[in-house]
């Protein structure tokens, strides 16, 4: 009980300065939001408009789109708000099927479909996709007339024929890896800005909030404590206990905030809380190390803000390790950031559960233990001279 009371006094103190409050929840939340809009979705959107009647040719088309892997299909009735989502960049393509492709098709005639992109946009990679779905529908469509004037059976009967022939084709499978060959199932800009600003944040403020700890030994709190019947062990693991609440919490308001946000799949929820759980145990360690060797809370702010963004940019928090040298890419794993980072890619992108991450784990804790017990020694020493 006495742990808890210290440490929910060491949470209304946080609470009561507002600038803690802004740091620690709501800028974490505006540098998301902001890289969210700027970077966007790596998701395209395919807009589609039929100009005629919906026909079973119509459908057709357009559940082939609907399955195109890795990208999302919304139909238009109306062709000026279709155009509007598209010079709004709301829509990726835009795909309008004229009136008389269903006839053409059923003939074997010609038609046009139009097909509109932004430059830049990813549009144009989205048009080979469009492409391949409409040779698809006018091959079995073909391939059905074909059946009709070979064995004169009815047109139902001879496209279930082509559909049971198509289902036993080998189909071609496409895989996207990462620069060590490792595979993504989620290549997401977003997810991967989210991870690293969690990471970041969590740690950054974390050593922050290191002058709260300084500011209680020089205001006396902490040996006022101590006259009671609250030990020294007491006393520190309630500062320690306060400071890791902080961390979770502002752990669990970025990814609700992403995941409510831009929809970002945070992938196994056990791995995932498994990471947040060691690396915020890892941020809460040196943040008591910093306040029990640090006199002074100007210089925790300077001591804590430097070597939280050092540490961040060596351990992959701003750039992506695809991007660093193989020697720096080793040297940046004496971090915890890096694996963390390194834990959050293959359960993010990767989607890769406990068992993927044991090693990462291992390490983050062994971190937090190791630089928890150095901290907790100098914050008894510092609290009883």
């Amino acid at each position: 009980m006495k742990v808890l009371a210290i440490a929910a006094n060491s949470l209304r103190r946080l609470i009561r300065t507002r600038a803690n409050l802004f740091f620690v929840f709501a800028l974490p939340m505006l540098l998301i939001l902001v890289l969210g809009l700027t970077l966007g979705s790596d998701t395209p959107r395919i807009g589609v408009h039929v100009e005629g009647d919906r026909t079973p040719a119509v459908e057709a088309l357009i559940d082939g789109l609907r399955e195109v892997e890795g990208a999302d299909l919304e139909v238009f009735d109306d062709v000026e708000e279709a155009t509007d989502q598209l010079d709004r960049e709301d829509i990726t393509a835009l795909v309008t099927v004229p009136g008389d492709y269903g006839a053409a098709l059923g003939s074997g005639g010609t038609t046009e479909l139009s097909y509109r992109a932004i430059p830049g946009g990813g549009g144009f990679e989205v048009q080979g996709f469009v492409q391949s779905v409409v040779a698809a529908e006018n091959a079995t469509e073909r391939a059905t007339r074909l059946v009709v004037a070979e064995t004169g059976l009815p047109e139902s009967e001879a496209a279930a024929l082509v559909a049971r022939a198509a289902e036993g084709q080998p189909a071609v499978g496409v895989s996207t890896v990462d620069a060590d060959g490792d595979a993504f199932i989620k290549a997401d800009a977003v997810g991967f800005v989210a991870a690293q600003e969690l990471v970041l944040f969590v740690f950054v403020m974390s050593m922050v909030l290191a002058g709260a700890l300084i500011q209680s030994k020089r205001l006396g709190v902490t040996r006022r404590m101590l006259s009671t019947s609250a030990t020294t062990i007491e006393v520190v693991t309630g500062e320690a206990l306060g400071r890791y609440l902080v961390a979770l919490v502002q752990s669990a308001v970025i990814i609700v905030f992403s995941a409510l946000l831009f929809g970002l799949s945070w992938g196994s929820w056990p791995a995932t809380l498994a990471i947040v759980a060691a690396f915020s145990l890892v941020a809460t360690a040196a943040a008591l190390l910093v306040g029990a060797l640090v006199r002074n809370e100007s210089q925790s702010q300077a001591v804590g803000i430097s070597l939280g963004l050092a540490l961040a940019a060596l351990g992959g928090c701003m750039v992506p390790f695809e991007v660093f040298p193989d020697g720096l890419r080793t040297v940046a794993h004496i971090t915890p950031h890096a694996w963390a980072i390194d834990a959050f890619t293959e359960v993010v992108q990767r989607g890769g559960g406990l068992g993927q991450i044991v090693t990462e784990l291992a390490v983050l804790v062994a971190y937090g233990l190791t630089v928890l017990a150095a901290a907790a020694f100098m914050l008894r020493r510092s609290i009883i001279n």
